[in-house]
């Protein structure tokens, strides 16, 4: 779900070629997020692409009637904002002011402030970052 927001939340710079996820995207984007939400748990091409991309893994897939004791978030700026996307949530959080400049020195430190510190002995901590591949090099 992470990377799925990121991505809709990057469409300006992100490319995408023809199809699923793009579109879903396409016909989801003047839909309310419930009713995107909606769209995504009907969306039997998507259900079964990742059906089969989980099964295809070093480790057995989880029980689905099982609680994962984690999951992802996504942390986008949009409009000068930082915003915290996290699908367990009903809105995305606004974090203040960002650019994409800083956007992963203030993700970090929101990570570590908001997340980390209140329970630095967990071992549930992973940070992807999308970026454009030529700024590394």
């Amino acid at each position: 779900m992470a990377l799925i927001h990121s991505i809709a939340n990057n469409r300006d710079k992100i490319k995408l070629n023809e199809g699923i996820l793009k579109r879903f995207l396409d016909d989801g984007k003047d839909m309310s997020p419930s009713d995107r939400g909606e769209m995504l748990k009907n969306a039997e091409d998507i259900v079964n692409t990742h059906k089969e991309i989980a099964t295809e893994g070093q480790t057995a897939p989880p029980n689905p009637e099982d609680v994962p004791p984690y999951h992802f978030i996504a942390f986008v700026c949009k409009d000068g904002n930082l915003y915290e996307l996290d699908g367990g949530k009903f809105d995305p959080i606004n974090h203040g002011s960002t650019s994409p400049d800083s956007l992963l020195e203030d993700t970090v430190n929101l990570i570590q402030e908001k997340f980390f510190f209140q329970n630095p002995d967990s071992l549930y901590y992973t940070l992807l970052s999308l970026s454009n591949v030529g700024d590394f090099f």
